[in-house]
């Protein structure tokens, strides 16, 4: 009995791992592609590495890509304001971009004008601003 349960924990491991991966896929070309969420799936990726590896766990928390998009702000709760603009001009740039891009396609402007607006209301409102 102890093998069967032992190889279903080996299975659930790698599960979590695979979508781990997946979510820090994703989460990585939100920081090129602003219609996904960064954080979110760095987030996502934490939970999953937490209960499929220890290592990849802790890899992930001391690696450059989480400490500058989620460390920073899960240590103070808060942005600077130049980080605050920096993100904001990258994502006006791609969805300026992407809207150049899609001026044909209404719902695809629509999709990018709500994203872009989350993004503002969310900069402004939501996330604090250190000093």
């Amino acid at each position: 009995m102890k093998t069967t349960e032992q190889h279903s924990n080996v299975v659930v491991r790698y599960i979590f791992l695979t979508i781990g991966t997946i979510s820090f896929c994703l989460g990585t070309a939100g920081i090129v592609l602003p219609v996904l969420p960064t954080v979110p799936f760095y987030m996502f990726t934490l939970f999953c590495l937490a209960r499929g590896s220890e290592r990849f766990h802790r890899m992930f928390l001391e690696s450059s890509l989480y400490q500058k998009t989620v460390g920073a702000y899960e240590r103070d709760k808060a942005l600077t304001l130049r980080t605050k603009l920096s993100i904001l001009t990258s994502v006006t740039a791609i969805m300026m971009i992407g809207a150049y891009f899609s001026r044909n396609i209404p719902i695809a402007l629509i999709i990018m004008s709500i994203v872009w607006i989350a993004h503002i209301i969310a900069l402004a409102l939501i996330v604090k601003t250190k000093k």
